[in-house]
Parts: C-alpha cells; structure tokens; sequence
C-alpha cells in the first residue's frame, strides 16, 4: 500500500507540473521559448501651420508688422483651407474687422482688403497725418516710371516771374518857366526761379493708362524685304514710332501717382500748377530719410552762390556803308587738293 500510494503522488505531482509548464508557454510568460505578439499601433495624425495673432490687434487696423503674428501647430483635421490661414504673408498688410485677442486663430472673416485711407502712413509728431493727393505725370516728369509704391520723392518746381523795370529815356523840354521832367519807359521782363517745394513725399500708388492693344502687322502680299509694313487698317508702321515695350524703352503718355503729402504740401502743389510752373518728381533712395535744405537757382544766386562766370556786353559790329552798298564779287570754290 505504502509504495502504491506513493506512485500515485508522483503521477499527480508530474501532472500537476506538466500541467503548469504548458499553461505558461500558452500564456507567452515562459523563458526564451515564448512568442512575441505584435500590437498595432494607432496610425499617427499629421501637424499642420495656422496663423494667429501674437498680441491683441484691434478692429480697422492695418497688419503691417509680421511681429504681431505667429504661427502654431494644429491637426490638419481641423485645419480648413477656406477659412484659415497657413502663411503670414498672406495675413500681412490686411486690414483686420473685429477685435483679435492675442493667441486666437485669425480667419479669412476676419480680413479684408484695406483701402486707400488705411493705406496712408501714421503721423510722425510733431508733423501732422498726411493725406493722399494725386499728382500727374508724364515719363520725363515721372522719373521715367521708374517708381514702385512705398518709394520717397521730392518735387521741384521752376516758376516763371515777370519783373517790371522803369529805365529814364529823358527830360521834357522847358514849358513855360516849368522844370522839365523825367520821362521813363516801362517794360515787363520774366525770370525763372527754381526751388524744391517738397521732400519726402511718399509714393502710395501708381496708377497708369490703359495698354495699347498690340497692333496687327501683317506683311503686304507680295511684298519684297525693302517694302514697308501695314497693320490690319492698311496704314504704313514707322518703326522709329512704334512702342515695343522692350526693356530700356521710355513709356509714352500720362499717368497719376497717389502721394502722401500735408495741406502745406498741397498749397504749394496746387500754387505751382495755378502759375502754370514745370514740376518733376526726384526719386530718393532706400533709406534716404534726411530732410536737404536749399536756397533754390536763379541767376543771381548762380552768379554770386555758385560762381556762374556772367558775361560781359560785347561792343557792336558796326557796318559801314561801302560793306552794304558795295557789292561783293561771288567767290568761286577752289579746285580739290590731291593730299
């Protein structure tokens, strides 16, 4: 009994180890002689840019200064292509419509174009705010449209004044036991006078004619190479006038530039173009921002400012009588010289 009772324990206690050894290897907690089972991992959402506002930027104001903005990171889920913005250029120079607190995400609702009055520079103390004033070009007074808006001009004038002079030409002869009296002429002399009436003069926007429609050459029908050309109206194209809009070529016509002057700047304008004064603009550089003072030309101050030579009245050429009256025998070419 006693060695039958103890082969049924080690029968039981070899099932009983078997038993856990194989529950372990199903369950993956074994040695090395376990399987890994591989997880799924979730598939990762992408990131994408949004543009909001750095600090707090209030209604009917221009975004001019790219610090006033930032960019975030959002889930591109949620980022909407009609309604938000991804570059702060394209949020930069807009004019905001309603109050934008610092960190909120700046929509396309909250944005439009901004007009000529918001596009005009804050006053710089103590000179007051300017205002926008049209002012007419042509390409010879306009710097040959060679300006782009945001560029500084000057304008100078040249003005044409008339000067009357008294000069004596006599006495009145003796009436009577009455002294005699001067006589004078009076004449009326004009003079130019030129001055910069204008500096820094800010170019807010460029505003040209219309473009010619392109002018339709088409060769004459059996036209040799020396013939002209004819357009569709059947009249003859002078090359020397043609625009060919080539680089290097002066642009024809008349255009209006949009500066941001004050009302003393405007009287003065406005003055200039009364008395019929040649005006041009003079392009400034990048930068330049230094007010130049000048005492302006006449011929006078080139005399005595600038040391312009001033001539002296040459004597007559006095004709006598035989020169006129006395004819001259036709002089005859002389024969070509063989060098």
């Amino acid at each position: 009994m006693r060695r039958g009772g103890v082969l049924i324990l080690l029968i039981g206690l070899i099932v009983v180890v078997g038993g856990v050894m194989a529950f372990m290897v199903l369950s993956g907690t074994g040695g090395g002689s376990s399987s890994t089972v591989a997880t799924a991992l979730p598939t990762e959402v992408p990131l994408v840019d949004i543009v909001r506002a750095r600090v707090d930027i209030k209604a009917n104001t221009v975004i001019t200064d790219s610090a006033q903005l930032e960019l975030a990171k959002i889930p591109q889920p949620e980022f909407d292509t009609a309604k938000d913005f991804s570059k702060i250029a394209d949020v930069q120079g807009q004019l905001a419509t309603r109050d934008i607190v610092a960190g909120d995400p700046i929509g396309q609702s909250d944005l439009v174009e901004p007009g000529l009055s918001q596009q005009i520079p804050t006053a710089e103390s103590p000179r007051p705010r300017d205002k926008a004033y049209p002012f007419i070009v042509n390409n010879l007074s306009g710097v040959s449209d060679q300006m782009k808006p945001g560029d500084f001009v000057d304008i100078v004038a040249t003005f044409t004044i008339s000067r009357r002079t008294s000069f004596p030409t006599g006495f009145t002869p003796d009436q009577q036991g009455q002294a005699p009296m001067l006589q004078r002429e009076i004449s009326e002399s004009s003079y130019s006078s030129t001055k910069t009436i204008v500096q820094r003069a800010q170019v807010l926007k460029i505003m040209r004619p219309p473009v010619a429609p392109a002018v339709d050459v088409t060769p004459a029908p059996n036209a040799s190479p020396g013939m002209p050309q004819i357009d569709g109206s059947g009249k003859v194209i002078n090359p020397a006038s043609s625009d060919s809009g080539a680089a290097g070529t002066m642009p024809q016509g008349e255009w209006t530039i949009l500066l941001a002057v004050n009302d003393q700047e405007v009287e003065l304008i406005e003055f200039s173009l009364a008395t019929n004064s040649r005006m041009v603009l003079v392009l400034r550089g990048a930068g330049d921002n230094t007010f130049e003072p000048s005492i302006g030309a006449t011929f006078d101050l080139l005399v005595s400012e600038f040391g312009i030579p001033l001539p002296q009245l040459q004597p007559p050429n006095v004709i006598g009588p035989n020169q006129v009256f006395t004819p001259e025998p036709t002089r005859t070419a002389a024969p070509v010289r063989v060098p």
